[in-house]
């Protein structure tokens, strides 16, 4: 019989028969040595924990993915009497892509572009590789060398587009491909698309070989199967953890990084009735369905960050009255311009003096007289086209240095004459 230990120097573990070092083993209490290695421990614990998730995987439907589609601000519509350009259906819709030159992409995968004071249809070209319509675009990009905002041109697919503008989408990190209904590549209307996984792609591409046809129900229950998720996936990763709303959606998460506690903190701001007591403006916000998931905010923050640049995620600038964290709704900017759109960012002083109503603007301790005038309700339209002229001045201090998107909403800001 071989003795368990050897020279006191090694042992054979109970679980996986290895002849292991006294260090793969722990001491019990400071005294005995376990029977089993620690790498095996180490699994099992690991595959407990796996385990232990499935089921809550199985149990919580809050963890499950939705058919859901977004809720498109009326902002960002191009409506047919400005562009001139027909419908091609009665729900067909326009919307402004933020990241590309002065283009909008429709629910059916059309796009118009703004040449000078034309809108035009863009024809896009199909691909002999998968047969699908991209488009070539300008997109709006931050170029590191020139410290400054430009344009790239970038062929761009318009399924992409669809889904990116029209529906939710909850792991953009793993659902890197498209299957559209029928296996139609030329079908790009909205309803028809579904952000899926390769793994996904492959059983549902072999039921319709084998069928013909994919029902919603199939493909709903593909996407939510665990046989088909990627080998990474982690169901703890997709647990409502932040603020019974907020999950992971990754494995590579540093949680001292500044994407990481700009997610945190913008969750917390939303959904933490603490915050809420000594900030309670936040309590009528929220975060959309995508940003609830960090990996799919890590990559919008990844593509939009200024590296080295102290900046803030502003959501009152693009869309008037926000009350909404989203891709559709938020820029970086700097702490001062970020204060110049906040409703409470900028303070007004009306003072009554013997030849009229003085009246100041202050914003971050920076005071700006407005000028003075007869009667309070002209003070208030001074201020209001004061601040205005204001904004545009500011907005062409800044073109190059931010974003198109925020140039231009800066540019088409109306202030509100409030009393």
């Amino acid at each position: 019989m071989i003795s368990e230990i050897k020279n006191n120097e090694t042992k054979i573990c109970k679980k996986c028969g290895r002849e292991l070092p006294l260090s793969k083993y722990s001491k019990i209490y400071g005294k005995a040595w376990s029977v089993t290695c620690k790498d095996c421990i180490i699994d099992t614990r690991t595959k407990k924990y796996y385990e232990n998730g499935l089921t809550l995987y199985n149990t919580d439907k809050s963890m499950r993915t939705k058919r859901n589609y977004k809720t498109i601000h009326k902002s960002g519509i191009l409506t047919k009497a400005v562009s001139g350009i027909a419908h091609i259906a009665k729900d067909e819709r326009f919307v402004r892509l933020l990241d590309y030159k002065d283009t909008w992409i429709s629910n059916y995968g059309r796009s118009i572009v703004k040449d000078g004071d034309r809108y035009k249809l863009l024809r896009g070209s199909c691909s002999h590789d998968d047969e699908e319509l991209y488009y070539t675009l300008d997109k709006n990009v931050y170029f590191k060398t020139k410290k400054e905002w430009g344009h790239r041109r970038k062929e761009v697919k318009a399924s992409d587009l669809v889904i990116q503008t029209f529906i939710v989408n909850y792991d953009m990190l793993n659902n890197t491909c498209i299957w559209h209904e029928n296996n139609d590549v030329k079908d790009n209307y909205y309803k028809h698309l579904y952000p899926v996984t390769e793994l996904q792609y492959g059983a549902l591409k072999q039921i319709y070989d084998e069928n013909g046809a994919v029902t919603e129900t199939q493909i709903m229950d593909i996407i939510n199967s665990v046989e088909y998720k990627p080998d990474n996936w982690n169901p703890w990763h997709f647990r409502r953890t932040y603020e019974g709303i907020g999950y992971l959606g990754a494995d590579d998460v540093d949680y001292n990084s500044d994407e990481f506690n700009r997610w945190k903190n913008m969750i917390q701001r939303c959904y933490n009735k603490k915050v809420h007591v000594y900030k309670p403006y936040y309590k009528d916000k929220s975060v959309c369905e995508e940003w609830r998931n960090f990996a799919n905010f890590r990559i919008w923050y990844r593509e939009h960050i200024i590296p080295d640049e102290k900046l803030d995620l502003d959501k009152d600038l693009l869309v008037p009255n926000n009350n909404v964290y989203s891709p559709e709704t938020c820029a970086f900017m700097t702490h001062y311009l970020n204060t110049v759109f906040e409703g409470r960012g900028v303070k007004r002083t009306i003072e009554k003096k013997e030849d009229g109503f003085k009246v100041q603007m202050d914003i971050l301790s920076k005071k700006m007289d407005v000028g003075t005038f007869d009667t309070k309700e002209e003070a208030y339209k001074g201020f209001s086209r004061y601040k205005e002229k204001y904004i545009k001045e500011l907005a062409e201090s800044c073109k190059g240095k931010v974003q198109d998107c925020v140039y231009n909403a800066m540019l088409n800001w109306k202030v509100e004459i409030a009393d």
